[in-house]
């Protein structure tokens, strides 16, 4: 039964593991691999797909200050990426994003759609811990409810109490998330400027 669960657990962290290194990955299927909770769309005026090109190197890669971007001229998309550097001060917390990106060419230059992913083990636990802790404080309620634990003083308040300790963990947990969100879309906005600045650099000294 110990080795059914120590396995059970070396599974799960591989999985994880196996997640994070896909969703990483600057492949053309890892481009659009990832839970999807965003999106954005921006028009480069002047921006032709033969100057687009011209700025990726014959692997089809950019390095960027703070990122990297690969673009798949077939599929007419690319995907930009932050980079965390060893030592740095610039943490990385349980909810990278990475930018999934697909242009639309037009008379006026060129339209990016830009969709921003996270991994699927990231966004499913999130959702299992939110879950867990919600169901878990209403059945609580809800059961205590039905034996009477309200009908005294001392029961109302260790009532009260359990139920307010548990709106404090999902509110501790919604603010550790947004946190998150905010430095990750931070760091994703600033790669997808820089990748900006560079596609539009030809253009503007043109």
């Amino acid at each position: 039964m110990v080795l059914a669960g120590a396995f059970a657990i070396v599974l799960f962290v591989a999985l994880i593991i196996g997640d994070w290194m896909y969703f990483a990955r600057l492949s053309s299927d890892a481009s659009r691999y990832g839970y999807g909770i965003g999106q954005m769309q921006d028009h480069c005026a002047s921006l032709h797909v033969q100057t687009l090109m011209r700025r990726f190197d014959t692997n089809g890669f950019l390095a960027l200050p703070h990122g990297v971007a690969r673009v798949f001229p077939d599929s007419n998309r690319l995907v930009i990426r932050p980079t965390h550097r060893l030592f740095s001060l610039r943490f990385r917390t349980a909810w990278p994003l990475k930018g999934s990106i697909v242009w639309a060419s037009e008379v006026n230059g060129l339209t990016f759609v830009c969709t921003k992913r996270v991994p699927w083990s990231s966004s499913i636990l999130t959702f299992l811990w939110f879950t867990l802790v919600g169901i878990g404080t209403l059945g609580f309620l809800m059961t205590y409810v039905m034996q009477g634990g309200f009908e005294s003083l001392g029961g109302l308040l260790l009532g009260v109490g359990v139920t307010a300790v548990g709106l404090i963990v999902v509110a501790f947990g919604l603010l550790t998330v947004t946190v998150a969100y905010r430095i990750e879309n931070t760091r994703l906005m600033q790669v997808y400027t820089e990748f900006r600045a560079v596609a539009l650099e030809e253009t503007n000294a043109a």
